[in-house]
């Protein structure tokens, strides 16, 4: 990517990038991992200091330090350290609601008073918490898991204190955009260096 001329952008400039008055950035992307696997301590962290580029991670934070099946999840120490590299921003990928998170939504069936939206606002508020107990600083940006999430849901993280919200729905992001409804570009292990390029840049399409 920074071969082929991106700037990759931390959740500031990425904030200000949606709002327009980010300006004199050349092709401009977010990096930005989900769920927050241990794995990104010992490889994300390295190219991040030797590149000198911003990355974001949206961290389970009921999974902090844990091993669950043959995952292992980042510690706290390890979440401290990166995010004090200067390198990495954190979000929120929900506290303890990624597995249940399609159950959850469907069951929401559109009703105003439903204990669904209790229990989110609820994880939501937990997960700030925890990430501030962390890092010092309360969380500006969800990603929700599967991108599963609705007009109620998006108004809970507002009040929630998250300004930015990031979906599943595949697409790019022009100044003005929703921050509450972001787009992102799924890149897997299949990725080739041309095919990255190719999904990051829309004129390459």
């Amino acid at each position: 990517l920074l071969a082929a001329g991106f700037t990759p952008l931390n959740l500031a400039q990425t904030r200000l990038f949606l709002a327009g008055t980010l300006e004199n950035i050349r092709q401009p992307v977010l990096i930005t991992f989900d769920d927050g696997y241990e794995s990104l301590y010992h490889f994300a962290l390295p190219v991040a200091r030797q590149l000198k580029i911003p990355m974001t991670v949206f961290m389970i934070t009921s999974r902090a330090g844990r091993r669950i099946q043959f995952a292992e999840y980042l510690t706290e120490f390890q979440i401290r350290e990166m995010a004090d590299s200067g390198y990495f921003d954190f979000g929120s990928h929900t506290h303890d609601l990624h597995t249940d998170s399609v159950a959850i939504f469907e069951a929401f069936a559109g009703h105003a008073e439903n204990p669904v939206l209790r229990l989110l606002q609820r994880d939501l508020r937990i997960s700030s918490a925890r990430l501030e107990g962390v890092l010092g600083a309360r969380p500006t940006a969800l990603a929700w898991p599967y991108g599963k999430f609705n007009g109620e849901f998006s108004t809970i993280a507002r009040n929630s204190g998250y300004r930015l919200h990031f979906t599943s729905v595949y697409g790019y992001n022009e100044p003005g955009a929703n921050p509450f409804a972001i787009k992102r570009i799924p890149i897997t292990s299949r990725d080739s260096d041309e095919s990255v390029i190719r999904k990051a840049s829309p004129l390459l399409r």
